[in-house]
C-alpha cells in the first residue's frame, strides 16, 4: 500500500513539475527571442548575443527539464517495485496451492 501512495504522490508531483517546466521553457524561449530582436548585426552574432542574454532563463528551464527526467525515473522505479511485489505474491500463492493441505488440522 505504501508504494501505491508513493507512486500517486510522485505522479502528482510530476504533473506540477510538467506545468512548471512548460512555463520555464516558454520564458527562456521568449527571453532569447526578445534578446535576438534587440541586438543589431549579423545573424550569427545576434544568435550568440541572444543566447548569452537569456542564459539565466535557459538554466532554469534546463533544471526544470532535469527534474522531469528524475521524476519519471522515480515513477518507473516505483512501478517496477510494485510489479516485483505483485509477482512475488503471485508466486507465493502458486506455491501455497501445491502444498498439501489438511482440512482436519
Amino acid at each position: 500500500m505504501e508504494l501505491g501512495r508513493q507512486l500517486e504522490a510522485a505522479v502528482t508531483t510530476l504533473r506540477e513539475a510538467e506545468m512548471a517546466a512548460v512555463r520555464t521553457r516558454h520564458a527562456a524561449d521568449l527571453a532569447e527571442a526578445q534578446a535576438y530582436m534587440e541586438v543589431k548585426g549579423p545573424v550569427e552574432e545576434r544568435k550568440r548575443a541572444a543566447l548569452i542574454a537569456s542564459t539565466e532563463f535557459e538554466d532554469e528551464a534546463l533544471v526544470a527539464e532535469a527534474t522531469l527526467r528524475w521524476l519519471r525515473a522515480r515513477i518507473r522505479a516505483l512501478s517496477d517495485r510494485i510489479s516485483v511485489g505483485q509477482s512475488m505474491g503471485a508466486s507465493l500463492r502458486a506455491e501455497l496451492r501445491v502444498l498439501p493441505y489438511d482440512t482436519n488440522a
